[in-house]
C-alpha cells in the first residue's frame, strides 16, 4: 500500500449555482442532475468524520470549497469556521455573485480573517476590464473589497482558443495587482463538453501564447504543464521530497499527487477536471485516508515511472509528468503522452531550450513559497512533509 501526503482537498460541496454558463466545468446547469444532488450531498457531519479528519492523516494543509456555488449551502458559514477551528487553511471559489461586501465580511469573520477568496478571471483588454466574462465588473470588485477586508485573493484564468490573445495581458494585471493565480485547461466537462471541441487549445496556442507568460512569472502558481525544471535542481531545492514519484516541497508539473478532489456526494478523484471521470470510490465506504491509500488509480496515476510516449522518455517525467486530464481528454487514457506539449524529446538527454529560463524563475518562486508555507528547505523541512529519494535523473 502506498502512503501518501497531500496537500489540497479541492471540494464541490454542492452542484448548485446561480449562474447559467454555457462552459460550466460542474455539470451545475443540469437542472435533473442539481435536483438529485442536492438529496445526496455530504453533510456537515459526513464532511467533518469522512473527509476532514481523515484528511489530517493525509497531511493537508488547505481546503478548498466550491461547486456549482458553494456559499448557496446553508451550512457554508458553518463549514468554513469548522475548516479554521480544525486548522486548516480555507479557500473559497465563487463565481461572486453572493459575494457582496456584507457576504465577505461575514466570511472574514467566521474564519477570523484567514480565508482565501478564488474567482475565475478569464481575460483582460488593454482597459483592465475582463472581456469575456459576463460578470466580469462584479469579479473585479470582489477582488478590490478582498484587499480592503484583509481577505487573500486567488484567481483561476481557464485557458481556450477564447483568450490566446488576452492571457498575456491578463497576467500583467494579475501581477501588477499582487495577486495569486494559476491556470487551468478547459476540459468536456458538465455543461461544457458541448464547446470543447470548438474552443479546447493545441499544442501550438501553448507554445505561442499561454507557456511564455507562465514562464515568466514567479507570482503565479508553478503547477503547470510543460514544466521543464531540471530534475536535478530540485532534487536539490526539496530534499527528494516526493509523493509515490510526484514531486512535492514545493509541487510542480501536474496538480496530480498534490490535490485530492471530491464531489458533493463524496466520490473521490486525483484532479479537479477529472472529478467526472475518474473516480476513487466513496468517503461513504471508506473514511479519505484509507480510501486514497488503498486506491488502485491514485497508486497508478502518482507512479510517473508509469507514463507511456514522448512523456515517458522525456528528461522532465518527473518534473513535469505532463498533462494527465489531457491525455485522457484526447487519448482516454490518462497514462499516455500529453497531446498539448509541444516538446518532441527523442530521449532523456534531450534538454529543452526552456530550462535554463524555468530553472531561473523556479528559484524566484521558491521565495514566494517559502514565504506562503508551501516550501521548506532541506534540513528545516515541515514535520508533515515526505523526504525521501525521488526517481529524478533516471535514464
Amino acid at each position: 500500500m502506498v502512503q501518501y501526503q497531500f496537500q489540497v482537498v479541492y471540494f464541490e460541496a454542492t452542484r448548485r449555482c446561480n449562474l447559467r454558463c454555457p462552459a460550466c466545468m460542474t455539470g451545475s446547469n443540469d437542472a435533473k442532475k442539481v435536483r438529485r444532488s442536492v438529496l445526496k450531498e455530504l453533510t456537515l457531519e459526513e464532511i467533518r468524520d469522512r473527509m476532514l479528519e481523515p484528511a489530517k492523516r493525509l497531511g493537508v494543509h488547505t481546503i478548498g470549497w466550491s461547486g456549482g456555488e458553494f456559499l448557496l449551502r446553508k451550512d457554508a458559514l458553518d463549514l468554513l469556521r469548522l475548516t479554521v477551528d480544525m486548522g486548516y487553511k480555507c479557500s473559497v471559489l465563487s463565481n461572486c455573485k453572493k459575494l457582496t461586501r456584507q457576504r465577505l465580511e461575514k466570511i472574514r469573520d467566521v474564519t477570523a480573517g484567514k480565508a482565501r477568496i478564488v474567482v475565475g478571471l478569464n481575460a483582460i483588454d488593454e482597459e483592465n476590464r475582463a472581456s469575456r466574462d459576463a460578470e466580469s465588473d462584479r469579479t473585479l470588485q470582489v477582488l478590490k473589497d478582498c484587499v480592503e477586508l484583509g481577505l487573500g485573493q486567488h484567481v483561476v484564468i481557464t485557458i481556450g482558443k477564447y483568450n490566446t490573445a488576452s492571457f498575456g495581458r491578463t497576467i500583467e494585471f494579475i501581477v501588477k495587482n499582487n495577486i495569486s493565480y494559476n491556470r487551468s485547461p478547459l476540459v468536456p466537462r458538465g455543461s461544457g463538453s458541448g464547446c470543447w471541441e470548438e474552443l479546447r487549445f493545441d499544442k501550438n496556442d501553448l507554445r505561442e501564447h499561454f507557456h511564455p507568460a507562465l514562464r515568466r512569472n514567479p507570482h503565479g502558481y508553478v503547477s503547470y504543464t510543460p514544466f521543464f525544471l531540471s530534475p536535478e535542481l530540485h532534487a536539490q531545492a526539496s530534499g527528494g521530497a516526493r509523493n509515490n514519484t510526484v514531486p512535492q516541497n514545493p509541487a510542480i508539473g501536474c496538480w496530480i499527487g498534490s490535490w485530492l478532489t471530491i464531489n458533493a456526494e463524496g466520490e473521490v478523484s486525483v484532479c479537479p477536471v477529472l472529478l467526472d471521470a475518474l473516480s476513487a470510490g466513496s468517503v461513504r465506504d471508506k473514511p479519505l485516508d484509507e480510501l486514497v491509500r488503498s486506491s488502485e488509480l491514485f497508486a497508478e496515476i502518482t507512479d510517473r515511472s508509469r507514463l507511456k510516449g514522448r512523456c515517458g522518455r522525456c528528461r522532465y517525467q518527473y518534473t513535469c509528468g505532463g498533462c494527465r486530464a489531457m491525455a485522457y481528454f484526447h487519448k482516454g487514457d490518462y497514462m499516455q503522452e500529453d497531446p498539448t506539449c509541444f516538446f518532441e524529446p527523442l530521449d532523456r538527454s534531450t534538454v529543452s531550450e526552456y530550462e535554463e529560463e524555468t530553472n531561473r524563475v523556479f528559484k524566484k518562486y521558491l521565495l514566494v513559497a517559502r514565504s506562503a508555507g508551501v516550501y521548506h528547505p532541506p534540513g528545516r523541512a515541515h514535520p508533515d512533509a515526505p523526504a525521501h529519494p525521488g526517481p529524478y535523473g533516471k535514464s
